[in-house]
């Protein structure tokens, strides 16, 4: 005979996403600021009739003053918070360093991924899942669509990429792998800066992450759709 605890709460559902961008400091992520040991991810809980994915949407968005370009649902992490069951589901998202600054939210600071300091053991997880997840999309999808101006040199692509990845990279094999994988377009532009003699500009050829098909496709419809199923059934009530 199976017992069942019929007096135990369910567990407590967080969602924590992890915003990183390119900057003048490279690789950045938003936090709550405080003091060095008091710093946390961004996170809140997903309302009665909310997608998780909407969810993480608006938590960003409120948090940072905009809207995110690339979301991805990573890991859920289960834990204990005050002696409660809890469900953290995190998530990944990229945003645009671009004209932005002026949209900022004064309680969110940008801070440089190696000098980020959580004292939560569950965001310290979260942030190492969500650079494991980024640093290992760049190798296979064109994921850094998301980080970049439309229009870029080479040379900004190879500095984007060793920001994410924390290490340089070979200048002449990665601009030879990069114009072999077919994800860039070369534009009939070039562009001058400082001395230097011109350089060709490039865009990605597709925003489509060419690793969508590991996402099925009633996953990617119900989360493009579910703000508008809510409001539906919120109208109806």
């Amino acid at each position: 005979m199976v017992i069942v605890n019929t007096t135990a709460s369910p567990p407590l559902v967080r969602i924590s996403a992890v915003p990183f961008r390119l900057g003048r400091a490279g690789l950045s992520v938003a936090v709550h600021p405080g003091q060095p040991d008091e710093q946390r991810l961004l996170a809140g809980a997903p309302g009665p009739d909310e997608w998780l994915d909407s969810a993480a949407r608006r938590i960003v968005r409120e948090r940072i003053g905009w809207d995110e370009q690339y979301l991805e649902q990573l890991y859920t992490f289960g834990h204990a918070t005050d002696g409660n069951a809890s469900v953290t589901v995190s998530y990944l998202a990229l945003v645009r360093d671009q004209d932005r600054h002026d949209q900022e939210s004064p309680g969110i600071a940008w801070v440089a991924v190696h000098d980020v300091t959580l004292p939560s053991d569950v965001d310290r997880q979260v942030l190492e899942y969500a650079l494991i997840r980024l640093r290992a999309k760049l190798g296979y999808t064109n994921i850094a669509f998301h980080l970049l101006p439309p229009r870029f040199t080479l040379s900004e692509l190879q500095l984007a990429y060793q920001a994410v990845l924390g290490h340089p990279v070979d200048k002449r094999n990665f601009r030879r792998r990069m114009i072999a994988s077919g994800i860039l377009d070369q534009l009939d532009e070039k562009r001058r800066d400082g001395s230097h003699r011109p350089a060709a500009l490039y865009r990605f050829a597709s925003r489509d992450d060419h690793a969508a098909y590991l996402t099925p496709p009633w996953a990617a419809e119900h989360a493009e759709n579910a703000s508008e199923l809510f409001t539906s059934r919120s109208d109806r009530a």
